[in-house]
């Protein structure tokens, strides 16, 4: 399960992360992502809380970190994850 907790102002959306980042859930924060990126907000994403992405997750999140958001509280392994998706083509 994931809990997303969202808060804004005139120039930015925070998505505070909670749980877990696999499954139904990944889509479910993608659609999250798509409405403030669409609106010029920056993105940022609060990761403190967050205690597993699988590779789908982990995917969209280096994703979202290619198309600039920005990542907070994100632990090392996933920060590693991350890089590692960055790296592999499209179809990895």
């Amino acid at each position: 399960m994931l809990r997303i907790t969202f808060s804004e102002n005139a120039h930015v959306r925070l998505l505070r992360l909670e749980g877990q980042l696999a499954g139904p859930w990944v889509a479910e924060l993608e659609n999250a992502c798509t409405a403030p990126v669409a609106n010029g907000h920056q993105l940022v994403l609060d990761l403190a809380g967050l205690s597993f992405a699988d590779h789908e997750g982990a995917r969209l999140l280096a994703r979202l970190v290619a198309d600039r958001a920005s990542l907070s509280g994100c632990s090392a392994f996933l920060r590693e994850q991350i890089r590692q998706h960055d790296e592999q083509p499209d179809g990895g």
